[in-house]
């Protein structure tokens, strides 16, 4: 690959490329879009192919950004995979890679709360952590089965057969196409995906301890009440990445949109403020 040339003036912030111009889909990379427009930091985007992303990451000295046990046999138990968001800071000559950790950078690097908002609030680092940690591991399990194979169709061409390479063996080798769940399975997977954003609300409401509670939405659009915070900007990507890989149109999204009285839907209309240039 070509690699650009990192702009002096401002934060680069790479995110990843689909066969569909500017269709921004990867959860991961809309938890730091968010982050620098809530942070009020200008930036500059460049698209990546996945391909594209390791040599990249070795390039500009990024870290990889998570470390996953490996499926594929023959290779070390456990796996250092290069991922984006990844940003480049011209003020630090940094590159920085996973999304908390670029929250958390970018609050210790911008530090005028006047200019650049606090994206975790004092004394809340570790329970943000927390939070993340218990995001991935509630709804990552029964919705990836949807959104990953969902992706494919969106991926470059020249990415398809590293794409399959990569993800298949979590699935103990059915191709992608098999993966998808469709009818009765469908509807069950589903409702273990609603089953966690009922917990999700849970979170948000006034009266979290009155039966059915969870079923509403009477409480908070932010999880600490009247003021947004790097969690809300977590769980919004989330809801984002189900909008944008099922798309508007699809069944799923209707449905996910009315879960908890159209809840989701008003959480990523909130954080609208915070999408920065136009999708």
């Amino acid at each position: 690959m070509e690699f650009p040339e990192l702009d002096q003036t401002k934060i680069t912030f790479f995110d990843l490329a689909s066969n569909i111009p500017h269709h921004r889909f990867s959860c991961s990379t809309w938890k730091t879009r968010y982050a620098l427009n809530f942070k009020r930091l200008p930036f500059t985007t460049h698209f990546v192919d996945f391909i594209d992303v390791e040599p990249l990451c070795k390039h500009i000295g990024a870290k990889p950004g998570i470390i996953v046990p490996s499926p594929i046999p023959g290779e070390p138990p456990l796996k250092q995979i290069y991922t984006l968001p990844v940003i480049y800071d011209p003020k630090t000559k940094k590159a920085v890679s996973e999304s908390l950790a670029i929250a958390e950078y970018l609050d210790a690097t911008y530090t005028n709360e006047d200019k650049h908002p606090k994206l975790i609030k004092p004394g809340t680092l570790g329970l943000t952590r927390a939070f993340a940690k218990c995001i991935d591991s509630l709804l990552i399990p029964p919705i990836i089965p949807f959104l990953l194979p969902a992706t494919f169709p969106i991926v470059l061409e020249r990415s398809r057969e590293y794409f399959r390479r990569t993800r298949e063996p979590y699935f103990g080798g059915k191709k992608l196409e098999e993966v998808i769940p469709t009818g009765e399975e469908k509807v069950a997977g589903l409702k273990k995906v609603e089953d966690v954003f009922r917990v999700f609300a849970g979170w948000f409401n006034a009266n979290p301890y009155e039966e059915h509670a969870e079923l509403n939405d009477d409480g908070n659009l932010w999880l600490m009440g009247t003021e947004v915070s790097y969690a809300d900007l977590i769980l919004a990507a989330y809801v984002m990445w189900m909008k944008k890989v099922w798309g508007e149109d699809s069944d799923e999204w209707k449905q996910a949109s009315c879960w908890n009285g159209g809840k989701w839907e008003r959480l990523l209309d909130g954080c609208k403020i915070f999408e920065g240039e136009t999708l």
